[in-house]
């Protein structure tokens, strides 16, 4: 919450700051780097609504939580990413056909120096923030600011090239540079939220320590039908152990036990279900086609976009 309320603050004050440039200096270089902030303020707004919309508890409708608003809000920052994007391609194609010279080039060039600085100071921090909880909307944020760290270092070059040598194609090229930077980030951003709203199983190594916990378990002869997913924070898990069908229910309800807390050990605060079935007996699933090639890790690569 912190990481996404300090990018609205840093946003904003980098949309007044290049606004006042823009006026004084005319640069189109300054003016694509000020729709890229004001998008950059919509993100992160997006942002802060998504973080705050996926950490409310459970309710009555939404018995699963709310953990993939995060991912609905990173598809929105998409949209606005691609769109600032365009922009800026649109507004530098324009200056390399026809340059225009600066107006108070250095008012321009300071503040393009001020918004790199807060730019970089804001990646920090948020770099630390994905760390700590693998945010995606802080994620889909911090690459928000990580193309302004190009845009902005990219403009302030230009513009001192424009001013200093007269080469004013400079600002275009620079604009040109971080409309494909940001197009890269769109790409990425969708690459990562896209495995979460379509229930994307864990990536191969995670079911390989959810299949190495299980028969670590003396108890369980085996398991099948593993399922699993992850929204937003949370990971579920949920599986059949195949279980002596001598045992009493108490017996294999303390088996099932184990191997939960085991399991919540290994991946704190996931969801899981487990079913106890007899070992050796059919069941009413197979019966309906279930997918026996997919139930262990070692079958299907899972996706290498989920952490």
């Amino acid at each position: 919450m912190a990481a996404a309320g300090l990018s609205v603050a840093v946003a904003l004050t980098l949309i007044v700051a290049k606004l006042v440039a823009w006026i004084m200096s005319g640069s189109t270089a300054v003016l694509g780097s000020l729709a890229d902030s004001s998008l950059d303020l919509i993100g992160s707004l997006v942002a802060f609504v998504g973080v705050r919309w996926a950490s409310e508890p459970p309710d009555a409708e939404h018995r699963f939580g709310h953990g993939k608003a995060e991912a609905v809000s990173s598809l929105t920052q998409i949209v606005l990413i691609s769109g600032s994007a365009l922009f800026v391609a649109y507004e530098s194609v324009k200056r390399l056909i026809d340059p225009e010279p600066l107006q108070n080039g250095g008012v321009a060039m300071g503040v393009m120096a001020l918004s790199l600085t807060l730019s970089i100071g804001l990646v920090a921090f948020q770099s630390l923030a994905i760390r700590k909880s693998g945010s995606l909307a802080v994620e889909g944020d911090q690459a928000h600011y990580t193309g302004d760290i190009i845009a902005n270092g990219g403009t302030l070059v230009a513009v001192f090239l424009a001013v200093q040598f007269g080469w004013l194609r400079a600002d275009a090229i620079a604009g040109l540079a971080a409309a494909l930077f940001l197009a890269h980030a769109a790409w990425s951003i969708g690459r990562r939220a896209l495995p979460q709203l379509m229930d994307e199983e864990l990536p191969k190594s995670q079911r390989a320590r959810i299949a190495e916990i299980v028969h670590a378990d003396e108890g369980v002869i085996d398991f099948h039908a593993l399922r699993t997913r992850r929204a937003g924070q949370r990971k579920y898990i949920q599986m059949h152990l195949d279980l002596d069908p001598d045992l009493t229910l108490r017996d294999a309800h303390a088996i099932t036990d184990r191997v939960e807390l085991a399991l919540h050990e290994a991946f704190p605060g996931a969801d899981i279900i487990l079913h106890m079935d007899p070992h050796g007996e059919s069941e009413p699933h197979d019966k309906f086609g279930a997918r026996t090639d997919i139930d262990h890790p070692e079958y299907g690569e899972g996706s290498a976009n989920t952490p």
